[in-house]
C-alpha cells in the first residue's frame, strides 16, 4: 500500500508526504514506512515496526488523519488489497484517488 500526499508550504514549494509498506524488516515484522521531502530538499525517512498488521493499520490511520490535518492533499494511492482493507476509506468522496495528479499540484 502506498498514499502519497501534498501541500504547498508558506514559501510556495511542494511538500509531499508518503507512507507505505513496500519493505519488510528483517525479522518479519510489519513496517510502516513515512518519507516526506519539500521541492528542493533532501528527503527524510521514518520506519516504524508494529508486532502485528493490526497496529501497522492503526498507525497509518493516525498518520494519514494527521497529515490531512496538517493541510496534506491526496495526491496518489494504491492498495494491493483494496482500499477495503482497512475498513472505511480514509479519503473524501472527490478526492484524488488512484493514478491521478492533483489539478493545481
Amino acid at each position: 500500500m502506498t498514499f502519497t500526499l501534498f501541500s504547498r508550504s508558506r514559501d510556495g514549494r511542494l511538500a509531499y508526504y508518503t507512507l507505505h509498506d513496500r519493505q519488510p524488516s528483517l525479522d518479519g515484522s510489519p513496517v510502516l514506512t513515512a518519507a516526506w521531502r519539500t521541492e528542493g530538499r533532501r528527503e527524510r525517512e521514518r520506519r516504524y515496526a508494529f508486532e502485528s498488521k493490526r497496529e501497522r493499520d492503526r498507525a497509518l490511520r493516525r498518520l494519514f488523519s494527521r497529515a490531512l490535518s496538517r493541510g496534506y492533499r491526496l495526491l496518489y494511492s494504491f492498495d494491493r488489497a483494496g482500499i477495503g482493507r482497512f475498513g472505511v476509506s480514509p479519503v473524501e468522496p472527490g478526492d484524488a484517488v488512484g493514478v491521478s495528479a492533483a489539478s493545481d499540484a
